[in-house]
């Protein structure tokens, strides 16, 4: 590639970087449509899957192609060969259900952008930002006003989430072990309004608001290893092995909460601000997660990880907990590629198959949220060379059930990936 090519890549992947900072502070609103659960701890999470592992069950912490990048373990960064550029986008469909009632509703945004810088053959640095949850739902009911033949209707509301921008140092440690370190960035706000109106529900009501801005900001960091164990000769067959940890982290947090009084969207009275830029804080609980894979080279890979994080350690802005539970998943996935030297195209494809179960970090009436779903994933050789890649995800599953209180939700998601790969800092030899 030439230099005024690498010039233009950079300045686009650069671009896109500042593009998508705003582009996920204009969609953050909408995260991935209305999700009732998401109003409790820190909301609903888009997990560190790229597109290509979503396709898996969200397994690979174990194994990767060194082709796209492969976020869930930061040791497997080193892989890349190339300089690689990840763009990803998420859309959901999803049909949610308590007791009689019944709706159905959509949303999308910005999946990840990474860039992957191979700096040595042993050592690689990469940078991506990513949303990391989302908080989006509205609550409606009524009460009666004890001793007045007046209701009251109650509206409570959440938008917002948290962001994530990281930069990863990669390295291969021996022939067959890499460890690698990811130094996170945290940014993000949470908006929740809660409204009273008193009376009939008609015009001319008055309408009390409790209106709360929480922003947070600081870093974390996640730790991976990851080994190749070579089972046959010549490179047949290949068992990998990795593990990742996620340091408990205490996010910086201030809030501002404000009260009103309207009658007709006219106050009555000047709003009043209760609490302004007080200080506090918000902990993220520590995750670890281990994963083991088969890999025939260029053909084919089983891949079984689990992962588990404290969320009983979980504390809030008011230091409670939400009444959260710890997690435990089993992720497991499969990818397949006919024939890597075939010059039938759809031999070149990969294809991948995953499913995925566990528990969520929710429970409501003493019965924990469970979650469970399937996917397929499919990644496509693009350009010059086939050395660009577009990889889509399909994910369905279900989370919750009906009764007890509970809320169910059917969802249907889809993981769309661009990859674009070059050859950056290798030195030109003249012959």
């Amino acid at each position: 590639m030439s230099l005024y090519g690498k010039i233009v890549t950079l300045t686009f992947a650069i671009t896109l970087g500042w593009s998508c900072t705003s582009l996920t502070q204009n969609l953050k609103a909408q995260g991935l449509g209305n999700s009732p659960y998401s109003s409790l701890g820190m909301g609903e999470f888009y997990g560190d899957a790229y597109s290509d592992q979503a396709g898996m069950g969200q397994s690979g912490v174990s194994y990767g192609s060194g082709f796209q990048v492969n976020n869930l373990n930061p040791a497997l960064w080193v892989r890349n060969r190339f300089t690689t550029l990840d763009v990803g986008l998420i859309g959901q469909y999803k049909n949610i259900v308590a007791g009689s009632k019944n709706q159905n509703n959509a949303g999308g945004n910005l999946a990840y952008v990474s860039l992957s810088f191979p700096v040595s053959p042993k050592w690689a640095i990469g940078v991506n930002l990513k949303p990391y949850s989302f908080i989006d739902y509205e609550n409606t009911s009524s009460r009666a006003v004890p001793g007045t033949p007046a209701s009251a209707q109650y509206y409570t509301s959440g938008k917002g989430g948290i962001n994530k921008a990281s930069l990863t140092n990669s390295v291969q440690l021996t022939k067959y072990i890499s460890l690698g370190l990811e130094t996170s960035y945290f940014f993000g706000n949470v908006r929740k309004a809660s409204e009273v109106t008193l009376g009939s529900g008609q015009v001319g009501d008055y309408v009390v608001t409790l209106n709360e801005r929480t922003t947070y900001s600081d870093f974390s960091f996640r730790a991976g290893v990851a080994g190749r164990i070579p089972i046959k000769k010549e490179n047949k067959l290949n068992l990998n092995l990795g593990g990742t940890y996620s340091f408990s982290s205490n996010l910086n947090s201030s809030q501002t909460r404000s009260f009103e009084l309207t009658q007709e969207s006219f106050p009555v009275m000047n709003p009043d601000t209760l609490e302004n830029e007080l200080g506090g804080g918000l902990t993220i609980p520590q995750q670890y997660q281990v994963g083991a894979s088969l890999e025939w080279p260029f053909k084919l890979v089983l891949s079984a990880d689990y992962s588990y994080q404290s969320w009983s350690k979980y504390r809030s802005f008011t230091n409670s907990n939400d009444n959260l539970k710890d997690v435990g998943r089993i992720h497991v996935g499969a990818e397949y590629l006919p024939r890597f030297t075939s010059l039938n195209y759809f031999n070149l494809v990969r294809y991948r198959v995953g499913f995925s179960h566990g528990n969520t970090p929710y429970s409501i009436n003493g019965t924990d949220v469970k979650d469970t779903n399937v996917s397929l994933g499919f990644t496509f050789p693009m350009g010059r060379g086939y050395q660009n890649f577009i990889s889509l995800a399909l994910i369905a599953g279900q989370r919750g059930n009906t009764g007890a209180g509970l809320i169910r939700e059917r969802y249907g998601r889809a993981v769309l990936g661009i990859t674009l790969l070059e050859r950056w800092f290798v030195k030109q030899k003249i012959d």
